[in-house]
């Protein structure tokens, strides 16, 4: 399974996020190519009002047994039934 790591912009305001601010997340993704998922990944964030996306680290992780946090293991597990799923950190990044 592919993990990848990044932060995006959020479009609109939310209960949990604020139009403009830039949050952190966390994908699974099935398929091991990165490359291959790229407009996948790309459509999935701005379906669900994320924009000006920038990955920044990805990796590829076999099981959850390295996964600690109750929220990540969950989607790895949906990952593997649906082929990805995403967690966005609800704390927004701090701006330089």
């Amino acid at each position: 399974m592919l993990i990848v790591n990044g932060s995006a912009e959020c479009m609109s305001t939310s209960a949990d996020q604020v139009q403009g601010n830039r949050h952190g997340f966390n994908m699974f993704v099935k398929s091991d190519n990165l490359d291959d998922q790229l407009s996948i990944i790309e459509k999935h964030l701005i379906a669900r009002g994320w924009d000006n996306i920038e990955i920044t680290d990805n990796g590829l992780i076999e099981n959850i047994e390295g996964i600690n946090h109750s929220v990540l293991i969950e989607a790895f597990k949906k990952a593997q039934s649906e082929g990805l799923s995403v967690v966005v950190n609800n704390t927004a990044l701090e701006v330089n």
